[in-house]
């Protein structure tokens, strides 16, 4: 009987023990190498009764099933699976063409972008979660925007000479925050220096395959809207102001917040707060450049918006405080 044993599962009885102990002939094969040693119980003369998982020990162990056996080469299979396709997924991201490649100029030729969503929306696929969420950061800004003016228009009015004149020093602070409001407006400044200065690429859809032409003009006037917006509710909130230069300078400071939610959105996708899709986005951003225009008028044209933007707010300023008296 024990013959028939060892022939049947592959192992040899060991003649100098007669308590019926196996030991395995070929340590290589699969089984024995996820199982470890088997063992035949003493008391069974045909060999089914086999523990396995286990080396052996004076203390009976309980058998395991087959299916837990099996179950866990698939779980490791399943963990490496995964591992897999991230690693595949940062291979296909390294070895996309380098922004160098792409726009085939010199460092010295090149521009960085802006660190905001308008630019994480034009490199970004349009079906993507940095398309969705640059658009959505966009559209709360736009709300915030639209809330101020509906209460500026209902419930506060510039003092003019018809009804209550503003102070000669709340008038001298107003010209002088002027220009001060239009260079620190980043959207709009930024706006004005891709007009001026900046191109668009065609070849960077080697890298970025969701840049199209039309997503970087639609990226860009929903950048320069957002600065006019807001230069516009800052010259009003100026205006509005009577005879107190300090709260001019408060309310000026105040809202500058409201410029700075599509950069802070940037940032946090950047330090990995949500997805590791947007972390990604964000960091294209970052990589990302463009290239120069190099010609006389584009070089002056960065100037001249400036100067139309100083001289229309100047004129918004004047006809709001030398409106004729009310009869």
């Amino acid at each position: 009987m024990e013959e028939m044993v060892s022939e049947e599962v592959g192992l040899e009885v060991d003649p100098s023990s007669g308590s019926g102990h196996e030991v395995p002939q070929d340590l290589g094969s699969p089984q024995t190498q996820s199982t470890g040693v088997l063992e035949v119980a003493s008391g069974s003369d045909d060999g089914h009764d086999i523990e396995e998982g286990i080396p052996p020990s004076p203390h009976k162990q309980p058998p395991q099933s087959l299916s837990q056996d099996v179950s866990r080469p698939h779980s490791t299979l399943r963990l490496r699976s995964s591992r897999v396709v991230s690693r595949s997924h940062s291979t296909l991201r390294a070895s996309r063409p380098s922004v160098k490649e792409c726009l085939k100029v010199p460092e010295s030729e090149m521009a960085d972008l802006s660190l905001d969503v308008y630019n994480m929306f034009y490199l970004s696929d349009i079906k993507s979660q940095a398309c969705v969420y640059s658009s959505c950061v966009f559209l709360v800004k736009l709300s915030l925007y639209i809330l101020l003016l509906l209460d500026l228009r209902t419930n506060k009015k510039v003092p003019t000479d018809g009804n209550m004149a503003a102070s000669i020093y709340v008038k001298i602070a107003q010209q002088f925050l002027i220009p001060v409001a239009i260079v620190t407006q980043e959207e709009l400044i930024t706006s004005y220096f891709i007009f001026s200065h900046l191109k668009y690429s065609p070849e960077i859809r080697k890298r970025h395959p969701g840049a199209y032409y039309w997503k970087f003009i639609l990226a860009h006037f929903a950048r320069f809207a957002d600065g006019v917006l807001f230069l516009f509710i800052n010259v009003w909130v100026m205006l509005i102001q009577e005879n107190d230069v300090l709260g001019l300078f408060l309310n000026f400071a105040a809202l500058q917040f409201l410029q700075m939610i599509d950069n802070i959105a940037l940032q946090v996708s950047l330090d990995g707060y949500w997805t590791r899709s947007l972390q990604e986005a964000a960091q294209d951003v970052v990589d990302m450049k463009f290239a120069y225009r190099h010609t006389y008028v584009h070089n002056c044209m960065q100037g001249v918006l400036v100067l139309a933007a100083w001289i229309s707010m100047v004129v918004v300023w004047g006809v709001s405080h030398y409106k004729p008296k009310d009869e």
